[in-house]
């Protein structure tokens, strides 16, 4: 009796017509996908300032002097940017200089400008933590910037002609 009534409903679903839900064979799933590249570049990569005094000011420029357009920083990548900047101690000679907010003995200072206001050096540098030198740069955007280096106010005969070096760090992020 079962096999009657089984081959009967077989029967009727086949005269109506009914589908039977069939899997599609090898479904696929499209993946598109875009690399970020976060990339700078900077136009001026040395700075040599010579001899210096106790407390003079030098500005990061072709002649010392202040110059609000020495440098400039471009986004070669393809997201806009913030960038960020941080230096270090000078090392060389008898005693390195320290750099901090303001200038001490063998300490220096040194500050960049916004280019909002260029011929402000609003933008402390500092050697323990990046600070923000512009942010939100377009994608093939310049932001054009310079730097005020004050010596120590007192610093040893000791090091008289001798050879510090310093380092100043520019680092690009995504702007979010």
């Amino acid at each position: 009796m079962k096999k009657v009534i089984l081959s009967l409903l077989l029967a009727v679903v086949m005269l109506l017509g009914l589908s039977i839900p069939v899997m599609a064979a090898d479904p696929t799933v499209t993946i598109t996908v875009a690399a970020t590249v976060i990339s700078i570049t900077n136009t001026q990569s040395t700075w040599a300032i010579g001899s210096v005094e106790p407390d003079d000011v030098i500005y990061f420029s072709a002649t010392g002097l202040q110059n609000d357009t020495y440098s400039q920083v471009e986004n070669t990548g393809n997201v806009s940017v913030d960038v960020e900047i941080q230096g270090t101690d000078f090392e060389g000679g008898t005693y390195d200089w320290v750099l901090q907010s303001a200038p001490g003995d063998q300490i220096y200072s040194l500050y960049a400008n916004s280019e909002a206001t260029p011929t402000v050096y609003d933008v402390e540098v500092k050697s323990s933590v990046y600070g923000d030198l512009t942010t939100d740069l377009a994608t093939s955007g310049t932001y054009d910037w310079s730097m005020k280096f004050t010596a120590p106010t007192v610093f040893d005969p000791a090091d008289a002609g001798a050879s510090k070096d310093a380092t100043v760090t520019l680092v690009a992020s995504k702007h979010v």
